[in-house]
This record gives structure tokens, sequence and C-alpha cells, in this order.
């Protein structure tokens, strides 16, 4: 069990060291789209300023996956050796997360994709 927990640790140390020094930690959280700003839409580039609000999103959500798929490498080299059941339940929470955060993504690329066609019929 000693080996376990000092494997645990590691590795959480490990996560925590790699999720401050990155990009998205250190950047500033991107701007939602309001509903107020939605309804307010009418010319071209206010709908391509939603649209890059909604690319910003499903980036910083692709990244959340890309965080989460980490961490399911962590828990997984953590549960080896004795049965852990809550590193087992980590990698399944943390494969639920990497899911959500995908989907996520596509459907901030399928709205600022919306966006784009909103302000190219608001050019013409």
């Amino acid at each position: 069990m000693t080996r376990f927990n000092s494997t645990l640790t590691a590795s959480l140390a490990a996560v925590g060291l790699f999720l401050s020094a990155s990009p998205l930690a250190l950047a500033a959280p991107a701007a939602e789209v309001t509903p107020a700003q939605i309804s307010a839409a009418h010319t071209a580039a206010e709908h391509e300023a939603i649209a890059r609000q909604y690319d910003a999103e499903a980036a910083t959500a692709e990244a959340q996956a890309r965080e989460h798929e980490a961490m399911v490498q962590s828990y997984k080299v953590a549960a080896n050796g004795p049965k852990n059941a809550l590193a087992d339940s980590m990698v399944t929470h943390c494969e639920a997360l990497v899911k959500n955060y995908r989907a996520a993504a596509a459907d901030y690329k399928a709205l600022a994709a919306e966006h784009r066609k909103m302000a190219a019929e608001a050019g013409k």
C-alpha cells in the first residue's frame, strides 16, 4: 500500500505541475457569449466576433480534454499493482470528462460555423 501511495502522490504531483505550467492555466479565461450579444448581433462583424468566442471556448474544451487524458494515464499507472478502487474510479471519471469536453468542443465549433454563415448572410 505504501508503494501505491507514493506512486499516486508522485503522479498527482506531476499532473499538478503540468497543469500549473500549461498555457491554459496561465491564459485569461475566454469571454463567454451572452444571450444579449446573440440578440444584438446583426452585422457580419458581430457574428464573426461571436464565432471567434466560440472558437476560443472550443480550444479551451479541447485543452481540458487533453489534460484529463493525461490524468487518465497517471491514474492507470497508480492503479497498477494492488487493485485500487479509487484509482479505477478516477480513471472512469476522467474518461467521462474527456468524452464530455470533446463533445462540448464539437458543439462550440458547430456554433462558430453557424455564426460564420450568419456573418456571410449579413455581409450580402
